[in-house]
């Protein structure tokens, strides 16, 4: 291991505040982003951290390229349809100066800005533009359960606040009576999967970690919810902090971990405070702490889509660019730091204590047999019915679609649905008769991805959706690997440019090789959703890609 890792590993375990982030560091430079300026080798070296990395960390994150006064505005897919554009011409006209970031997960309530000062405000209009005072940060969403048992919306459905440490943690009592070895076989019989989309065996992650050797052990909660649609994991981090340090801590006993972080995308400021307020409290009480043999903190992302990927998110708790790094060597064997880590979702890990408590019989009994228990669906601002949704996996889309989001909203008819955000699926009528379930929906050839659904609606300007996923691709893309990089920009321009007839069969090349080429599952499933909309365009047959 390099002196600068060492130095900076040691560092993280002797901080304690909220945002332990190279970001931070490189805010002392002025703003400056040249490394030609005098003095950035002076902090480079006075914090243990290479010149190239402030370089990298400032190309890399998009917040280091928002002025400290500018207004966030959602541009993401739910807010692009419900009129968000107009909410960030108003803003602008109005002399504020605006900076786009791509879910502010207030889709359920869309479109929605965050002003410098962190006050939310959802349901934007050009009125906004010229309002001051103080606002109230938005009330919850709404939040039903349709399965047996609520797991993850057990404390959701009550709206009086953020969850509380004495109320919590009853799952880690059982945990802390069990067996390392007696923890992991219950994840492993319960059939538990990962949330954020992949899907992986959450037990077997698990299994993998506590047989890796290494002097530290981490475990990780990817906060980095970034899929426009999906905001569950805001409203746990925000409402049930303890049900995530609860899970962070049963895997640690299961792994041998000492050490957590949870990482909370910038974008959500109200989940970073909640959160760094749960360990604190969690801490006096002893659940965690170096008298509980597990400390957590919070570490702040500073605005990048792919850090949603773990190797990624490592490397930008390491103080590093947000790039997806090669595996093998996977994260439960040299992750972060280059230590054993394990890596999962937020919701993931809000399963985890209601799981030991309850047993793996009872969460196995939901669900299917091959996606077992419950999923939480986000529905945008375009359903009838918006909000979050538990729902036992095997109920079918064309259900969750009409009778849960209630179909459009005001009546309107939809012309599709995107599934999964820019790396999901969008998904017409013909194909909602499918049942909600990781391999059932793949081998129908749709990403259920971390269960966001935003509604298209009938007479939507599909030319326009192109634009805005071509966009996100280019502006989201690491860079790390050529076919995503140079692929993203270059359907950029032809889009740009005005995509003709003689335009699609290099497009079509291009997203093949992105799908088939990419390092990471940012380059192989953005090009999806813009096949199917090149298909719904009658601009590529469907031979030139997947639905």
């Amino acid at each position: 291991m390099s002196d600068h890792v060492r130095a900076r590993r040691e560092r993280c375990s002797a901080d304690r505040s909220p945002d332990v982030v190279l970001p931070d560091v490189v805010r002392q430079l002025g703003g400056l982003t040249s490394l030609t300026v005098d003095g950035v080798p002076a902090v480079a070296a006075r914090h243990g951290i290479p010149v190239a990395s402030l370089r990298g960390a400032v190309s890399s994150f998009t917040e280091f390229r928002a002025p400290p006064d500018a207004i966030r505005v959602c541009a993401g897919t739910s807010c692009l349809l419900n009129g968000g554009r107009e909410v960030s011409k108003a803003f602008t006209a109005a002399g504020h100066t605006c900076h786009p970031v791509y879910c502010l997960g207030y889709c359920d309530r869309s479109p929605a800005i965050l002003p410098p000062d962190d006050a939310i405000i959802v349901a934007a209009s050009a009125m906004d533009a010229a309002a001051t005072g103080p606002r109230p940060h938005p009330s919850p969403p709404s939040v039903r359960c349709v399965a047996r048992m609520p797991i993850v919306t057990e404390r959701l459905l009550d709206a009086s606040g953020p969850s509380t440490a004495r109320a919590c943690y009853r799952g880690l009592d059982v945990a802390s009576a069990m067996a390392p070895e007696a923890i992991v076989a219950c994840i492993l019989e319960s059939g538990l999967q990962g949330r954020g989309g992949a899907a992986y065996a959450t037990g077997r992650k698990w299994q993998q970690a506590a047989a890796a050797r290494g002097a530290v052990k981490y475990v990780v909660a990817n906060g980095d919810e970034g899929d426009p649609g999906s905001f569950i994991d805001r409203e746990l981090m925000e409402r049930d902090p303890h049900a995530i340090l609860e899970g962070m801590a049963i895997a640690a006993r299961a792994v041998g971990a000492s050490r957590g972080i949870v990482f909370i995308r910038h974008e959500y400021p109200v989940a970073c405070t909640t959160v760094h307020r749960a360990i604190a409290e969690a801490t006096r009480l002893g659940r965690l702490g170096p008298g509980a043999g597990f400390e957590v903190e919070v570490v702040r992302g500073q605005g990048s889509y792919v850090c949603g990927e773990e190797t990624a998110l490592l490397a930008a708790i390491e103080g590093q660019r947000g790039e997806v790094r090669p595996r093998p060597p996977f994260p439960v064997e040299s992750g972060l730091f280059g230590m054993p880590t394990v890596v999962d979702n937020v919701e993931t890990l809000a399963n985890v204590g209601w799981l030991v408590r309850h047993g793996s019989e009872a969460y196995a009994s939901m669900g299917t047999p091959q996606s077992r228990g419950t999923k939480a669906l986000c529905f945008n601002r375009g359903f009838a019915k918006p909000g979050i949704v538990e729902v036992e996996f095997g109920l079918s889309l064309r259900e969750a679609v009409q009778t849960l989001g209630g179909g459009g909203r005001d009546g309107v008819e939809l012309e599709a649905i995107m599934i999964g955000g820019p790396m999901g699926s969008i998904v017409t009528p013909d194909r909602w008769d499918v049942p909600i379930c990781f391999s059932s929906m793949a081998r129908a050839g749709i990403n259920l991805g971390h269960g966001g659904l935003v509604a298209i609606p009938k007479g939507v300007e599909w030319g326009g959706l192109l634009r805005h996923l071509i966009g996100f691709m280019r502006d989201e893309s690491c860079g790390k690997c050529t076919p995503c990089r140079l692929g993203s920009q270059r359907l950029h321009a032809m889009v740009a440019a005005g995509l003709g007839d003689g335009d699609v069969p290099e497009a079509a090349g291009i997203l093949t090789l992105m799908r088939d080429a990419s390092l990471c599952a940012f380059g192989r499933e953005t090009p999806g959703p813009v096949e199917t909309i090149l298909q719904l365009m009658g601009r590529l047959g469907q031979a030139g890609g997947r639905a």
